[in-house]
Parts: C-alpha cells; sequence; structure tokens
C-alpha cells in the first residue's frame, strides 16, 4: 500500500516534470506581400521573419507568403480583419479608404528625396497614420519603403513641364494619379499592371511611371527610350497586423512584434536604396536608357501645374497633418 502511494506520487511528479519541460507551441505567423522571391524586397521580409524570431527566442515564427499567394490585396486585407492571416504588407494607397490621412503620402512631388520621407513617415507624422487604422480591424506597425515613381516613355526626354505635351503615359487608377498626369498636361490612361509592357511594346500608350527596380526586372527598357528620375511620387508600404491577432498578443510579443517591424524598415531602407542606385546603373548602361534628373529651373513651374491637385486632396480635415507634415520637411 505504502509502495503503491509512493509509487502514485513519483508518477505524478515525473508527469508535471515533462509538462514543464514540453516546449510550448510557437505562435504562427503568416505575412503575406506582393513582391516577387529573391528580390530586394522580399530581402526586407525575410530579414523581418528572421527578426521575430529572434527577438521572440523563437516564440513567435513568420512564414513568408511572396507574390500575392495569400490573394489580392481585398482578399488579404479581409483575411487579415477576420483572423484568417496575421500580417501583410501593402501599398498605403489601398488603406486611404479606412484612413484617409494616408493620400497625404501620395500627393505629387510631396517629398524631395529619401532623407524627406524618413523625416515623415518614421517620425511622428507618420505615427498618427498609422494610429488612423484604428476601428479598421487592422494595426499598422510601421512603414516599407519601396522607393520613388520615375517616369519613362518612348518618344523623347522630359526635362520641363512643356515636354509631357501630346505624351500618352499609363497611371494607376486611382484619382490622384489621373489628376496628376493631365495637371501636368498628358493624357492619362489607366492599365492594370499585367497589361503595361504589352501597351507600350504597341504604343498603345507612349510611357510609364514606376520605381527603378520595377522598370528594370520588368524589362521596360527594352520598349522604352527615356527615362526621368522624377520622384513625383512616392510608393510607400504600410506592414499591417489584423487586429484579432494583435489583441490575442501579450504586451510583451506585442513589444517584440514592434521591435522587429522597426529593425526591419531601418533595413529595409538600406536594401531598397542600393537597390535603386543599381537599377538606374544597369538601365543607364545594359539597358541603354537615356537617364536624366529633373533639372531645379524646371520644378518651380511643374510643381504649380499640380498645386490644384494637391489643394483639393487636403481637405478642411487633413489640414492640420499636412501642416504638421511640412513643418516635419522643413525641419533641419
Amino acid at each position: 500500500m505504502q509502495y503503491s502511494h509512493f509509487l502514485k506520487k513519483a508518477l505524478l511528479i515525473a508527469g508535471a516534470a515533462l509538462v514543464l519541460a514540453s516546449p510550448v507551441e510557437a505562435r504562427q505567423i503568416k505575412i503575406g506581400h506582393f513582391g516577387s522571391p529573391g528580390t530586394p524586397f522580399d530581402e526586407g521580409v525575410q530579414f523581418f521573419a528572421k527578426k521575430v524570431e529572434e527577438v521572440s527566442g523563437g516564440a513567435m515564427t513568420v512564414t513568408n507568403f511572396p507574390s500575392g499567394q495569400l490573394g489580392n490585396e481585398a482578399q488579404e486585407i479581409g483575411a487579415l480583419q477576420g483572423g484568417l492571416q496575421e500580417m501583410l504588407i501593402t501599398s498605403s494607397t489601398n488603406l486611404i479608404k479606412f484612413n484617409k490621412s494616408f493620400q497625404l503620402i501620395d500627393l505629387p512631388f510631396a517629398f524631395e528625396d529619401d532623407e524627406a520621407t524618413d523625416k515623415v513617415l518614421l517620425g511622428d507624422v507618420g505615427k498618427k497614420m498609422l494610429k488612423g487604422l484604428e476601428g479598421s480591424g487592422m494595426v499598422g506597425i510601421t512603414y516599407i519603403d519601396n522607393g520613388f515613381r520615375d517616369l519613362s516613355n518612348s518618344k523623347k526626354p522630359i526635362a520641363k513641364l512643356e515636354d509631357f505635351s501630346g505624351l500618352t503615359f499609363r497611371v494607376i487608377g486611382a484619382p490622384v494619379f489621373i489628376d496628376t498626369f493631365k495637371a501636368l498636361g498628358a493624357n492619362p490612361v489607366p492599365l492594370p499592371f499585367p497589361e503595361v509592357y504589352a501597351a507600350l511594346e504597341t504604343g498603345t500608350v507612349d510611357g510609364q511611371d514606376n520605381p527603378l527596380i520595377t522598370d528594370r526586372d520588368v524589362k521596360f527598357f527594352e520598349v522604352q527610350k527615356y527615362l526621368t528620375h522624377s520622384k513625383h511620387a512616392y510608393s510607400a508600404l504600410v506592414m499591417l497586423v489584423g487586429e484579432p491577432f494583435w489583441k490575442s498578443l501579450s504586451d510583451e510579443e506585442k513589444a517584440q512584434l514592434q521591435e522587429a517591424a522597426d529593425a526591419t524598415a531601418i533595413e529595409n531602407r538600406k536594401i531598397m536604396r542600393a537597390a535603386v542606385s543599381n537599377a538606374r546603373k544597369f538601365l543607364e548602361t545594359e539597358g541603354g536608357m537615356e537617364v536624366i534628373d529633373f533639372p531645379a529651373e524646371s520644378m518651380p513651374a511643374i510643381k504649380a501645374a499640380v498645386e490644384p491637385v494637391v489643394q483639393s486632396l487636403v481637405t478642411e480635415d487633413l489640414k492640420p497633418l499636412y501642416e504638421e507634415m511640412q513643418a516635419a520637411l522643413g525641419a533641419k
């Protein structure tokens, strides 16, 4: 009897020890995005996955789903809101319907250079924009760099406002892009991205605008002769967490995810900006494109032409944040 009692006690202790020794199953995080595998952008996402595992001590594991493998933008946003997907990186333009302040990022010629984008998006203004997602079913934790959009065409160099006249450009279907090209004197034609190369090749449109990395990787240089490093629009992406998943995290886990996101924002910028520099060199040399920058003397007339577009987008409710944005841009 006494032996049986000790045996039972020993088994209970051993069982408890096994439970304590059993590893806690890691939280599985699916992150979707629309970059292609192996690209500089995807390299940044892989850095994020490693950083999450590092800062959480393996308690959180990120699986990377590039190229829209989890669905299109609307589907992945819905999956985030419904708790079926944990994370997503998508364009700030896709989120304007949830948070109007993001349209300030899309203003034509809003930023002069990379440093200017960082002043705004990695500072207080950017944080306020992310906070504007409250109630959307998503939480924004940082901004991912996708570079500036630049101009290419098959007809002539574009160095001043008058050079836009008579040219037809494929544009994103968002009103800000359509209105900007109209204001510049060009004819904008909204087309889905997969149709752009053929439209350029057949002459349906004369030109297009995209980051330099895209121009290189999609081989637009095969059907475009002239490239202007215009920086007329900045391509900001937002790293999102679904609110159902975010609420399931402890304060410590939220802090770890934020730490990994902050580190990724910095690393992503290093990777992308080096890649943009390399892409420009390629387009000038192997791509055979004639590449120019907008001359400083051309900018006053160009900015004056698009000012009505800016004024139409900076509504009364956005003016305070817009003014704060301008103050940040002017800060030394």
